[in-house]
C-alpha cells in the first residue's frame, strides 16, 4: 500500500498543538509487509524517493547507502522522543510518527535495505554552495569535524557519526542550524546530538562560516559523472585542496 504524497505534504503543513504526538498517516500503520525494499518504496520513498536520492522540495535527504549502525540509531531516536519531538520541525517529526507506526522487524528490514542501496552522489542544486568559501571551510572541518566524521567526512561508527558524504548539501546546513538552536541533540540521553550542539554552538560564529564548512563538505564527494570505482577512489582520497597541495 504506497502513501499519496499529497496525504504527506498535508501531513507536513498542518499545525499541531504544542506537546502533540505526531501521527502517522494510516496507511503506514496498515503496512503489512516484512521485506524491506518493499516496505522501501511503500512507505520511504515517498520522501526520500525511489533511489533513497531524496526530495529537495519536501526537504527529505539522500539515504541510500547509509550504515545500518547509524540509521538504527535514529530510528531508536525518533522512536523513543530524542528527536522528532518538536512540531516546529515537521521533517523530523513526521519521521517520528513513521518510526513508531511500523513494527521492530520491519524497521529493522529497511534499515538492511537502505544500507545496500547505492550512495547517490549530490549534484546540480544539491551540491552547490553559493557564495561560500570552500577553502576556509576546512580549516573548521579538519580543526573540529575530522576527528569524529574522518578526514573524508565518511563517518565513523566508533564515534557515532555518519557519513556526510552522498548528503545534499542544504539538508548539511539545515542540520547544523537545528543542531545550533537546539531543535536537534539537545533532549536529554542523545549522547551525540549534544556533541553536534557543543560543537556548533562553540566553534560556528556565524552562518557564513557555516556554509563554508558545508561547503567544504560538498568538495569531498566524487564526481557525479565518474563511474562507480572512480567514486570510491575519490571519496577515499579525500580533500581535493590538500591534492592539489592548498
Amino acid at each position: 500500500m504506497k502513501i499519496s504524497l499529497k496525504v504527506f505534504l498535508a501531513f507536513l503543513v498542518t499545525p499541531l498543538a504544542p506537546g502533540a504526538d505526531p501521527v502517522a498517516p494510516a496507511a503506514v500503520a496498515a503496512i503489512n509487509a516484512t521485506d524491506g525494499k518493499t516496505i522501501f518504496q511503500s512507505v520511504c520513498a515517498q520522501c526520500h524517493g525511489a533511489s533513497g536520492e531524496g526530495k529537495a522540495e519536501l526537504k527529505s535527504p539522500s539515504i541510500a547507502g547509509m550504515p545500518a549502525w547509524y540509521t538504527s540509531t535514529q530510528f531508536s531516536n525518533l522512536r523513543e522522543g530524542r528527536r522528532g519531538h518538536d512540531a516546529a520541525d515537521p521533517q523530523s517529526f513526521m519521521m517520528a510518527a513513521v518510526a513508531k507506526a511500523l513494527k521492530p522487524e520491519q524497521v529493522k528490514a529497511v534499515i538492511a535495505h537502505v544500507e545496500k542501496m547505492p550512495v547517490q552522489t549530490p549534484k546540480g542544486a544539491d551540491r552547490e554552495m553559493a557564495n561560500t568559501n570552500p577553502q576556509e571551510g576546512m580549516q573548521l572541518f579538519q580543526e573540529r569535524c575530522m576527528e569524529c566524521h574522518r578526514y573524508n567526512a565518511s563517518g565513523e561508527m566508533a564515534f557515532g557519526s555518519p557519513p556526510l558524504v552522498g548528503r545534499q548539501g542544504w539538508y548539511l546546513e539545515a542540520q547544523l542550524k537545528k543542531f545550533k538552536s537546539g531543535k536537534r541533540g539537545a533532549v536529554k540521553n542523545d549522547v551525540n546530538g549534544a556533541k553536534m550542539v557543543q560543537m556548533t554552538t562553540l566553534f560556528i560564529e556565524d552562518e557564513q562560516m557555516l556554509r563554508n564548512v558545508v561547503a567544504y563538505i560538498m568538495t569531498l564527494n566524487p564526481e557525479p559523472v565518474a563511474s562507480p570505482e572512480e567514486q570510491k577512489k575519490q571519496i577515499i582520497e579525500g580533500s581535493p585542496f590538500e591534492a592539489a597541495g592548498q
